[in-house]
């Protein structure tokens, strides 16, 4: 007999739970990965957005280069200073100048960097050859790195080294909250550590794109301009304690040099002791907007100052531009003007003359 047939059911066949569940969760994934995508992409405008309104350009900083001996340095190499007038070979006194951007003065020409001011006004006296090292972005501990390699590279010794800095310290410990933040600190905390940050270390890459992120970038500057610094935090006696160890060694490493060593610490719009009435219209609104970013400022800065004031390479130029008639900052309040550099210049060669005397 022929075998009976089962007539085919006219529902349609359902997937299973778990195909159903495994759809739901790609569903959400390629909503999650979108919106990670689209959170990167906002934060990439905003960031250049602030970049273009505060330094005329899309990228904070300058082009940096590995280098063995300092992590990284600029990629332009040294900027020149203006000649000094000739002299018989070996009797020039030579002068290293360290410090970040302000020293360097990436935002003028050649002539107008302070390192060349200076060697202009020491040559009516004396001839000088000024060597500009300063690297934009560097603080203290990476500038003692440089004066490192600048050691081990050059057959000429200077008599006299001079350091300018107190913004790049101050604006790292307050985004990293540590005496020992610099430029990129996340980004390559994250790109060394990420391997071990994780139980699954196939997951670095993502951990280290993490931190590398304009959406990271972000939150920091958040946290730099709105994260306030409590009076009784540490973090402020921290930073001067160790700025006082790098240039205590750099002090011991110039007496070894048979060289003079001279620490500046620069001035800056958001320490000032006055907040109006400055030339600045636009910066001084941009003071009274960000009081918890100008707060920071101050009591790092009086970190600093309680540390270093009773060493005797240490000079104090934190109020040379209060009360002034002219423009002494760019917008950011950090970068000088020629004229601001030239009033800086004029308030560190006598320190520099006398230790050049000496």
């Amino acid at each position: 007999m022929p075998e009976p047939q089962i007539p085919e059911t006219t529902q349609p066949r359902r997937p299973g739970v778990l195909i159903r569940s495994l759809t739901a969760a790609w569903q959400a994934l390629r909503l999650l990965v979108l919106a990670v995508i689209m959170l990167e992409v906002c934060c990439c405008v905003v960031v250049t957005t602030m970049n273009y309104v505060i330094y005329g350009k899309s990228r904070e900083g300058s082009r940096i280069v590995y280098d063995s001996l300092t992590l990284y340095t600029s990629a332009e190499g040294l900027r020149e200073t203006t000649p000094a007038p000739a002299a018989r070979p070996g009797t020039e006194r030579v002068i290293w100048f360290l410090g970040g951007s302000t020293m360097r003065g990436d935002s003028t020409d050649a002539a107008h960097t302070l390192p060349s001011i200076i060697c202009r006004e020491l040559s009516k006296d004396m001839p000088c050859v000024c060597l500009n090292l300063g690297v934009n972005s560097f603080n203290t501990l990476q500038e003692v790195q440089q004066l490192q390699k600048a050691q081990l590279e050059r057959e000429r010794w200077p008599d006299l080294i001079v350091f300018l800095d107190g913004a790049n310290d101050t604006s790292y410990a307050i985004v990293g909250r540590s005496a020992n933040a610099h430029e990129g600190y996340a980004r390559i905390k994250g790109y060394v550590e990420s391997y071990w940050s994780t139980p699954f270390g196939v997951l670095k890459p993502l951990i280290a794109a993490a931190y590398a992120s304009f959406t990271w970038e972000l939150y920091s500057r958040l946290t730099y301009a709105l994260e306030e610094i409590g009076a009784d935090s540490p973090l402020p006696g921290q930073v001067g304690q160790a700025m006082r160890a790098r240039y205590d060694y750099v002090d011991r490493t110039a007496r070894g040099m048979n060289a003079r060593f001279l620490a500046f610490l620069q001035p800056l719009a958001w320490q000032e002791a006055q907040a109006g009435g400055i030339p600045e219209a636009g910066l001084a609104r941009r003071l009274e907007l960000l009081p918890v970013m100008r707060a920071n400022f101050s009591r790092m800065y009086g970190g600093m100052e309680a540390a270093l004031q009773d060493r005797p390479y240490f000079v104090n130029l934190r109020g040379v531009f209060v009360g002034r008639d002219f423009i002494a900052y760019e917008p950011d309040g950090i970068h000088n003007t020629d004229q601001g550099r030239e009033v800086l210049a004029q308030a560190m060669l006598p320190a520099i003359r006398s230790a050049l005397a000496r």
